[in-house]
């Protein structure tokens, strides 16, 4: 991989996270902690980022909150695997929760038109879903945030809880190996807190760029997922990693 592409690729890993390591970033880029020291203060020259120890965050240390246009664009084809590998688990007559990331969309945009049930608190989820003609579809209801295309807080939790969910699926802005899963938008994460409490078993759905990663808000910790699909790019670093925590963890190919 080029340095310029690497650089792009650490913006993007900034813009969700706030934050980054050396030693993760060398590990997922498969190249020399020199390097990616390299590559940061460089980046740091043209004001891009600021250096921290051990790593960088930032210009003003936080993430920026992406839209769903936005995030629909990154990994794609890596979040087309993780979704072909998570239809094995939709048969008719169960009930499925899917959240407002756009790795579970890809997973929905694969989905058959068989008779189960789907909850989602997604516009896009919604929107797909009702033309299909044996889908039971739910909404969550709630407060409308058009940045994410999410609904959220009271009538939506109060969703959750009504109904049996046997398998969630969900995504995540970054895994970190010791807290778990977080998302970058607080009310997202509250809503995913209260879906995995819910729901009989939880998928995860995340690509190998959000691994070993953390991001603002922390909403499940790896013993709460049961299953967590990845893509090939996933290091063998990561995946023992989740695996020694318990987890079972899916790569697709």
């Amino acid at each position: 991989m080029l340095a310029q592409e690497r650089h792009k690729q650490i913006l993007n890993l900034l813009e969700r996270q706030g934050t980054v390591r050396t030693v993760d970033l060398a590990q997922g880029f498969k190249v020399t902690d020199e390097t990616i020291r390299r590559d940061l203060q460089i980046m740091s020259d043209n004001k891009q980022l600021t250096r921290v120890h051990g790593g960088a965050s930032s210009r003003n240390g936080r993430p920026r909150l992406q839209s769903f246009s936005e995030r629909r664009e990154i990994q794609v084809e890596r979040k087309k695997a993780i979704a072909k590998a998570a239809l094995k688990w939709i048969v008719p007559g169960k009930t499925y929760a899917f959240d407002s990331s756009t790795t579970a969309f890809e997973l929905v945009s694969q989905l058959p038109d068989l008779p189960y049930r789907v909850i989602t608190n997604a516009f896009t989820v919604l929107e797909h879903i009702a033309h299909m003609n044996n889908v039971e579809l739910i909404s969550t209801g709630g407060r409308y945030h058009p940045n994410t295309q999410t609904f959220t807080r009271s009538d939506s939790y109060v969703t959750l809880q009504r109904h049996n969910i046997n398998i969630a699926f969900i995504s995540c802005i970054s895994l970190d190996l010791l807290r778990g899963a977080s998302e970058g938008f607080e009310e997202q994460a509250e809503f995913k807190e209260r879906l995995v409490r819910t729901a009989e078993a939880v998928v995860l759905l995340v690509d190998s760029s959000k691994l070993n990663a953390a991001s603002e808000y922390f909403f499940a910790e790896l013993k709460d997922i049961t299953h967590i699909i990845t893509d090939s790019e996933a290091t063998s670093y990561a995946i023992k990693g989740l695996q020694s925590h318990g987890c079972t963890v899916v790569i697709a190919s």
